[in-house]
């Protein structure tokens, strides 16, 4: 696995009893597995699926081939999950098109970065479930005239992505004749990183996404071969968080990744968590905070505000590198402790320093470790959230 656990401090105190929510995830064990073989529940099988790969590519060397600048116009489930895989996996040179996720209405913003771009070496992939997302619609409209203006063909620039059903969208696609890829229907927008959703953005951003859904797999596999949901982290991980809120008022879940390259992952899980379970009066707020950054602006909190909080932090095997130390002259101006050191040293040290400090308040705290950040390693921690989830 590329993902390690280490759930020693998820309860620190014991006062949270997980036994009866293990009992259901045992009892519920049998249809996840099911699931994993069933095309109508996407979520669980789409990682062991194989016969899209060919479109997918096709499509993504298509729009790569002809452009300098990829616009994905999709919001929440229609954009997060690609920016997170691009982000995670990236950068990957001069030989692949930029591609940029505009996925908010930004009425000054929108028009600037258009204006920034030549329409006739830029692709847009419009994103839209239901096919009928306002805001997805608003861009496109407007990205529409931008490129009759400058006399474009618009088969040649967009590219849809929607449900395959009459919608706004999927009328628009057809009225232009516009390339056009099926959205599964039974899969929910929160969940479609794994499928063309996300893939597509990735692939032409130059990500292997055959090791993205190879890591999701990975983690599918450890918990069809489980013994039981102790030996299944998303099962621990969840039975934790459910008991404590249960029986400890605790409803903050604050996940903690040290690495800028996780961030849009962080926006990705708050997005995941709060839509699939804030409902009926029930769930918990999803909070991100990027480590060591808001060690600086939200750890006082954490320390010493109301105990009301999980942490699930994130870490990664050495990025940097080893010969790139700090110089031994800080030593002179009294920082002799950054002398020697590399930036990895210094942020393994800061979230290392930063769990222990808050599992010495009692509070729960759990790690996740990757050994590297990469395709596999990314679907593997979409894949581990979502059954948590």
């Amino acid at each position: 696995m590329p993902i390690t656990f280490n759930y020693e401090n998820f309860d620190p105190s014991g006062a949270a009893d997980t036994s009866d929510a293990m009992k259901k995830i045992a009892a519920a064990l049998p249809a996840f597995i099911a699931g994993t073989s069933d095309e109508n529940d996407p979520v669980l099988s789409l990682p062991y699926k194989t016969d899209d790969f060919d479109e997918i590519l096709e499509h993504a060397d298509r729009i790569a081939a002809t452009s300098e600048d990829v616009l994905v116009l999709g919001i929440g489930g229609s954009s997060l999950g690609g920016q997170a895989l691009i982000q995670a996996c990236g950068p990957y040179g001069d030989e692949r098109p930029n591609v940029t996720f505009p996925d908010n209405l930004a009425p000054v913003g929108f028009p600037h970065l258009l204006a920034n771009l030549n329409p006739e070496h830029t692709q847009i992939i419009a994103i839209s479930k239901s096919g009928g997302t306002m805001e997805t619609h608003a861009q496109l409209s407007i990205a529409m005239e931008w490129l009759k203006e400058a006399h474009c063909e618009l088969k040649d620039h967009i590219t849809i992505i929607t449900e395959p059903k009459p919608s706004a969208l999927s009328k628009l696609a057809d009225t232009h004749d516009l390339p056009s890829l099926e959205h599964s229907i039974p899969l929910g927008g929160r969940f479609s990183v794994l499928s063309n959703v996300g893939l597509l953005p990735a692939a032409v951003a130059g990500v292997d996404i055959r090791q993205v859904r190879a890591g999701a797999s990975a983690v599918l596999d450890q918990l069809k071969n489980a013994k039981s949901p102790a030996n299944i982290p998303s099962a621990i991980g969840a039975a934790h968080i459910v008991s404590q809120q249960k029986q400890n008022n605790i409803g903050i879940s604050v996940i903690l990744p040290y690495a800028d390259r996780l961030r849009k992952f962080g926006e990705w899980y708050c997005q995941l968590w709060a839509e699939s379970l804030g409902k009926a009066g029930l769930g918990t707020t999803p909070v991100i905070a990027l480590g060591p950054l808001d060690q600086h602006s939200q750890l006082q909190l954490y320390m010493e505000g109301p105990k009301d909080k999980t942490f699930s932090f994130i870490t990664i095997d050495r990025e940097d590198d080893p010969a790139m130390q700090m110089p031994q002259s800080l030593a002179d101006i009294g920082m002799d402790n950054l002398a020697g050191l590399t930036l990895h040293d210094i942020v393994e040290a800061m979230s290392e320093g930063t769990r222990h400090a808050l599992t010495e308040t009692g509070q729960p705290v759990r790690h996740s470790h990757l050994t590297a950040l990469n395709e596999e390693s990314i679907g593997a921690l979409f894949m581990h959230f979502f059954l948590e989830t």
